[in-house]
């Protein structure tokens, strides 16, 4: 139950951040994105109409210069900006304009090839000088904006007065989420002493004072603890004879003492091989091989006795003791016959293959030792 608490708590924390950041009025003032029109010809006209495009950057090849690029350009542009495409012609759009763009690119590698400095100069101020035309009718605004960024760069206190507005920014930032970061840092606490009550108040106060770093700093150490302990896990595991086995409570108490540890992975794959456990599985080729053999060739580990298009069988046979009665008169009395469906097999494996490498460690479905023996110096 308290568990369920603090992870409710958490979860009003973020949404409440999110709130003071403007997340959600970020996402509720968003422009409603236009669906494009579903035409009576279901788009046959526009991606005939950008075919031609293509054809024509064909035809041209090397005489397909930066005018015409960018005038092709231009106008499909614009009719994508007055959803004029139909929705069905829309994926085609993108690559019409992708051919268009491999078929300038070579003509300018072409040139950057064959010309002198004098001529591909020119070439390039011809370029910029078609680019900059499509710009300006495509996004006419563009060039006032520029203008304005220019002027207001140009004062000597543009960038003191962009400091300082950051500067306001980030105080009212600060303020909005400290309470915030108080009850996250007193949750956290809590997790770990198992107390509400601070023994330090003053190493806490420090904490909470500067909690944007300390906060991001327990997120990187969590992040990082996270990654070694699945990485020793998995490690352990293709030590194992059954690399589907479970971690038990001491294995997992050993893992995580050197995950928070500053000691490398490598030092614990020592350790292991200390204690005698060496490598036994390659995880991935053991993985995919096993998925072959059981999803493409299921002949390799059965012996198929009959197969139909919605339900196949196989035959396992088993050693049967001296003494047991076999009923079948087509067998020798010596093999016991048992009937398997194939397609629940491979089920059972592949829930099994998801729960034990996908899922993280449940340590409390095998239980192990209640306590650690500590079998790892951390210090040397």
């Amino acid at each position: 139950m308290k568990k369920i608490v603090r992870i409710a708590l958490k979860v009003i924390l973020a949404i409440i951040f999110l709130q003071n950041i403007g997340f959600f009025s970020f996402i509720s003032t968003m422009p409603a994105e236009k669906q494009a029109p579903i035409k009576a010809d279901l788009g046959r006209a526009d991606n005939q109409y950008l075919n031609e495009k293509i054809d024509k950057a064909e035809n041209l090849g090397d005489n397909y210069g930066p005018e015409e690029y960018f005038a092709d350009l231009t106008e499909i542009r614009l009719k994508t900006k007055n959803n004029d495409f139909d929705r069905y012609a829309l994926l085609n759009v993108n690559y019409t304009i992708n051919v268009l763009m491999a078929r300038m690119n070579e003509n300018v590698t072409r040139h950057r090839k064959s010309d002198s400095d004098e001529g591909y100069g020119q070439y390039m101020k011809q370029l910029s000088a078609a680019q900059q035309k499509c710009l300006n009718i495509t996004d006419p605004e563009a060039q006032k904006r520029e203008a304005e960024f220019k002027i207001k760069s140009s004062s000597p206190t543009f960038w003191q007065d962009t400091f300082i507005s950051f500067l306001i920014w980030f105080l009212g930032f600060y303020l909005k989420n400290l309470p915030l970061a108080l009850v996250l840092l007193w949750t956290w606490w809590y997790e770990r002493k198992n107390k509400i009550s601070i023994n330090n108040p003053l190493s806490f106060l420090i904490c909470l004072i500067f909690y944007p770093i300390v906060i991001v700093r327990t997120w990187i150490i969590q992040a990082r603890t996270s990654t070694r302990t699945f990485a020793m896990s998995v490690d352990l595991k293709r030590r194992k004879s059954d690399i589907f086995s479970l971690i038990s409570e001491n294995e997992l108490a050993d893992i995580k003492r050197f995950a928070i540890s500053d000691l490398k992975i490598g030092d614990y794959r020592d350790y292991l091989k200390n204690r005698g456990l060496s490598y036994q599985h390659a995880l991935m080729p053991a993985m995919i091989a096993t998925f072959i053999m059981l999803l493409v060739s299921p002949s390799m580990a059965y012996t198929t006795k009959n197969q139909s298009a919605d339900y196949s069988k196989c035959q396992v046979c088993i050693k049967a003791p001296p003494d047991f009665q076999h009923h079948d008169s087509s067998q020798n009395g010596h093999d016991l016959v048992v009937v398997i469906p194939l397609t629940t097999q491979k089920k059972m494996f592949i829930m099994t293959l998801t729960w034990e490498l996908v899922l993280p460690p449940a340590p409390k479905r095998r239980p192990g030792f209640q306590t650690n023996p500590d079998p790892i110096p951390l210090v040397a």
